[in-house]
Formats: structure tokens, C-alpha cells, sequence
């Protein structure tokens, strides 16, 4: 774990935070400079989230991720280029909020979010991004219980096509991950492993994306998402001020069981409620029905 500090950067940071006059209040910037962000994961959302965090002002990221860059992940992912080809990404993503906001206190976990560090990983955290792999199911489930225990909500902004998704896990407002999506599967069921992950899919989205969904799936189950850079960075603006939301306390943003869904390429934004979901789940099955026909 490593950590820097601003180092006489006083003037620049004055001057980075003068363009938000009028858009965040006094409150909000005094929560995001007193805030420590733990953000899971350092890749297409995670990545993204905590740059544009680190240029909100936040005082202090926390970042986890035992990933590196490879040539997949240029179209997505924040730090990602051919020259930090092999890299950590947390250690990339994190020379880069140093780069840009000398004043936040970055702190590095290269082996990312493991049971081995949970703990230590959400201490003194005031909120958590989960930018953890869709399919490390077991970690991803731990990490919200643990948040949960904490009394830490956990912003989640999955991607979809062109678009993303905000979910807002409250630990006082709404219903846990088990709760919300079900038990983890047995181990070693591999079709109880795909329903689960369709439930999870299903479980943030309103909006039916324009796409190949033959394709789409096929990749899914693979292992390897589709994705475009433009939807990660929505998901990253998402994020960013879903957790100034929460650190403030304004109460913008609903959270769990209801979401928020925007496709880019469709230009619409819903509000997903358990009602509206039912009926996306309904229409993307009939899609995969008449698809196999």
C-alpha cells in the first residue's frame, strides 16, 4: 500500500476547484474533501469513477485491484494505453488522481479486494464504489455485507450497450445484495452460475439496448462483456456524484430496489422500479426466444 500527499500544490488545487462554483455547495465540497472513497476494482468503471472523483476534490481514494492493462481493455478503460501494457491498474489509475489532484491522499492495493483485506480495505472509508468483475461473485457479495455492517452505502454503476446503470446499496434505506438479488448459486453449478448472473444483469436495467443480442450473449457467458469506452465514463459521472449524494446526505438519487438507467444511443433516462424491470425482463426474454427460433 502506498500513499502520497499534495506538497505545496495549494494554488493549483484553489484553481481546479474554482469551476464548481454554483454547481456543488459548500457542503458538498467540505463532505468530498473530508471523505476517504474505497473503490473496488480499477478498471472501465472503477477507473473511471475515481478520476472523476479526484477531480470533484475528494480528500482521500482508496483504490483495489489486482488486475493489469492489456490490449482489451484500451477501449474502455481509464489508464489503459500502450504504454502501461502489463501494469497494475490500481497502481496506473492511481499516478493518475495524483497527477491530477495532488492534494487527495491515494492509497494503492495491488493484490485488490481479497478476504485476506476486506476489512482493512473499507476502514475509515465514508463510502464504497463496487467496480468488482461481474463474475467474482463471492467477493462481490461479501464486500456489500461487510459495507452494509459498516453502515457504508455502496454505489454500483453496471454498463449495458451504450449505456449504465446507478444502484444505490442504503444501509439503512434498502435491502441488502442477498436480499435484493438472492443466495450465490452452489459451488460448481454452472447453470445456477448463469441464471444468477442474468438475475444480477436484469436486476439494474429498465431500458431494452439497441444491439446484437446473439452475439452479446454468446460473449457474455465467455467471460467477455462487450463494452465501449463512452458507457464507462458515463457509468465513472454516475458514480462520482451518486457517492458526493451519499457523502452529503442530499438524498438525489434512489436507491435499491429502484435504479437508474440511461442508454446514449436510445437518448432516454428511466427510473427502474421493481414493476418496470419485470416488464424489461419480459421483453429481453421474448428477444432471446424469438432469437433462437
Amino acid at each position: 500500500m502506498r500513499e502520497a500527499t499534495a506538497n505545496g500544490w495549494e494554488d493549483y488545487v484553489a484553481g481546479m476547484g474554482d469551476r464548481h462554483a454554483g454547481l456543488l455547495s459548500d457542503a458538498e465540497r467540505k463532505s468530498l474533501r473530508g471523505a476517504v472513497v474505497a473503490v473496488a476494482g480499477a478498471g472501465g468503471v472503477g477507473g473511471q469513477t475515481a478520476l472523476a472523483l479526484a477531480r470533484l476534490g475528494c480528500g482521500a481514494i482508496r483504490l483495489a485491484d489486482c488486475g493489469r492493462f492489456d490490449a482489451s481493455n484500451a477501449n474502455r478503460q481509464a489508464g489503459a494505453d500502450c504504454s502501461t501494457l502489463g501494469r497494475n491498474k490500481a497502481a496506473v489509475v492511481g499516478e493518475a488522481i495524483r497527477a491530477i489532484n495532488p492534494a487527495c491522499r491515494v492509497e494503492t492495493m495491488e493484490e485488490g479486494v481479497t478476504d485476506a483485506n476486506l476489512a482493512s480495505f473499507l476502514d475509515s472509508a465514508s463510502v464504497v464504489i463496487d467496480g468488482i468483475d461481474l463474475y467474482a461473485l463471492r467477493i462481490k457479495r461479501d464486500l456489500y455485507d461487510q459495507a452494509r455492517a459498516r453502515g457504508l452505502a455502496v454505489v454500483s454503476t453496471p454498463i449495458l450497450g451504450f449505456g449504465a446503470a446507478l444502484a444505490v446499496f442504503d444501509p439503512v434505506r434498502g435491502p441488502s445484495f442477498g436480499k435484493h438479488f438472492g443466495p450465490l448459486p452452489p459451488d460448481g453449478d454452472e447453470k445456477a452460475r448463469r441464471r444468477y448472473l442474468q438475475r444480477i444483469a436484469m436486476g439494474f436495467f429498465g431500458i431494452l439496448p439497441d444491439l446484437d443480442w446473439g452475439l452479446f450473449a454468446a460473449r457474455v457467458y465467455e467471460g467477455k462483456c462487450p463494452s465501449v469506452g463512452t458507457s464507462c465514463m458515463l457509468a465513472g459521472a454516475l458514480g462520482a456524484l451518486a457517492a458526493v449524494d451519499c457523502l452529503a446526505g442530499t438524498r438525489r438519487y434512489p436507491v435499491i430496489p429502484d435504479t437508474v438507467h440511461v442508454d446514449l444511443r436510445r437518448l432516454r433516462a428511466v427510473r427502474v422500479g421493481p414493476l418496470r424491470r419485470t416488464f424489461f425482463k419480459l421483453r429481453l426474454l421474448a428477444r432471446l426466444l424469438v432469437m433462437r427460433q
